[in-house]
């Protein structure tokens, strides 16, 4: 027995298929926490831009530790990357130039910083691959019901 017969278009839910999230550019962050101890000042200021913006309404308590590793982690980088500056070419084992390891500690900083980020939407192809739109504020109550009948009459026919 070759088991149930399929589903008709109209009784599918379509679960693999990820609805976007909207977020209103006037939402608040549940909470506001404090930035990491020992941050540079720089990092200290985006990091409370990052909690004053309309993404943060998207962020749980349990998000925070990974913030906080994904803020060390930018701190880190400006600091290694201000001393690979400094000194890009290093003495060798046999006296000879090289680059300074720092450089190399500077990407495998930003590696681990993009995965981080696009965990959490902070860019615009991340938000894309996660479904967060924002700016979508201004469009009424009216409007957005309109637009989710008007997908489920597509979904039936």
């Amino acid at each position: 027995m070759p088991g149930p017969p399929p589903k008709l278009d109209r009784q599918r839910r379509h679960q693999g298929e990820a609805r976007p999230v909207m977020v209103s550019m006037t939402a608040r962050p549940r909470m506001s926490p404090e930035p990491p101890k020992a941050l540079l000042a720089a990092s200290q200021a985006a990091w409370v831009r990052l909690w004053a913006s309309p993404l943060a309404s998207t962020f749980t308590e349990s998000d925070v530790p990974a913030l906080e590793r994904l803020f060390q982690l930018r701190d880190e980088r400006a600091r290694a990357f201000r001393a690979a500056r400094r000194q890009r070419l290093v003495a060798g084992s046999t006296g000879q130039p090289r680059l300074s390891p720092l450089v190399t500690y500077v990407a495998t900083l930003d590696a681990e910083t993009r995965h981080l980020e696009d965990r959490f939407g902070l860019t615009p192809r991340a938000r894309l691959t996660l479904g967060i739109q924002l700016g979508e504020a201004h469009r009424s109550l009216v409007e957005l019901n309109a637009e989710f009948l008007q997908q489920d009459d597509d979904d039936e026919q």
